[in-house]
């Protein structure tokens, strides 16, 4: 059997329905939406859901909001320590999930020079004297690119104190000594940079100006942002070849040429996950 035929196998016939049929596993903690069952049985599933899928702590799914990225009002439903541990692509990462967003969907992305070789292309810089990270997290992005380039200089800028506070964590356990940490919004930061990488989703291209004019000469920003696939012009998966008319025009408009164009993955009904290299008119 698989895990939920296992699970159902433990609980009432008539909750079988009820049961999350998707979840996601981080580290040892396990987050699901278990809205459809009843609040008296919740406990008892979860439970069950730990020990089938083998984890110390269960969440209910619940919103991410706001430029911080935070999830809201965390509920536990088995277990009570909602930190964990992430093994990727030769690091590791420290994080309170009761505290900070994870996507696993981002995996291979966040790998840097240490995954496939369609993200190398993407994250393959030369020899930068210094790259600067605009949303750092707990070192998403920033904990690989100072791997792949120790002798480059890594600024990894986040304005939420609790993903510092993780981010000193990780770059001590990963022994990464070539990055400056910064708790502030990154638009007060007025360091030049070769490259500045810009792993956000929702308002990213606000930000492009202050990018704009932090990159030296014929530099380069590493730009994701989510778009409906219609605005891209896209309608099926065939569709994704080349550099999307409106994104091209739209970059030009900030200064900026595309020099390569991708979809990271879907990102809701119609919509994208995109990155893009854009280098500085």
């Amino acid at each position: 059997m698989n895990p939920l035929e296992r699970i159902k196998s433990k609980i009432r016939t008539e909750l079988g329905d009820k049961l999350p049929k998707k979840w996601k596993k981080v580290g040892d903690v396990l987050i699901a939406d278990f809205d459809l069952i009843p609040s008296e049985d919740k406990k008892e599933i979860a439970e069950i859901y730990a020990s089938e899928l083998k984890v110390k702590t269960v969440i209910q799914k619940n919103k991410v909001n706001g430029e911080l990225r935070k999830p809201e009002n965390t509920q536990l439903l088995y277990g009570n320590d909602t930190i964990t541990k992430i093994s990727e692509y030769g690091l590791t990462y420290n994080i309170d999930l009761s505290e900070i967003m994870w996507s696993t969907g981002n995996t291979g992305w966040r790998s840097a020079l240490s995954g496939p070789k369609k993200v190398k292309d993407f994250y393959s810089f030369g020899n930068p004297k210094t790259i600067i990270d605009y949303f750092a997290g707990i070192g998403y992005f920033a904990l690989q690119m100072a791997k792949g380039y120790p002798e480059s200089k890594v600024i990894a800028i986040d304005k939420n104190p609790k993903s510092i506070e993780y981010l000193n964590i990780n770059a001590k356990e990963n022994r990464i000594d070539n990055m400056e940490i910064i708790n502030d919004d990154c638009r007060n930061i007025l360091t030049k940079a070769d490259v500045i990488h810009l792993g956000y989703i929702g308002n990213t291209v606000d930000f492009l100006e202050h990018a704009h004019r932090s990159l030296n000469t014929n530099g380069i920003a590493i730009f994701h942002e989510a778009y409906r696939n219609s605005w891209l012009g896209f309608k099926s998966r065939s569709d994704w070849i080349g550099i999307p008319d409106n994104f091209s025009e739209l970059m030009n408009t900030k200064g900026f040429s595309v020099d390569k164009f991708e979809r990271v993955k879907f990102y809701g009904p119609s919509t994208s996950h995109i990155i893009a290299i854009l280098r500085k008119n």
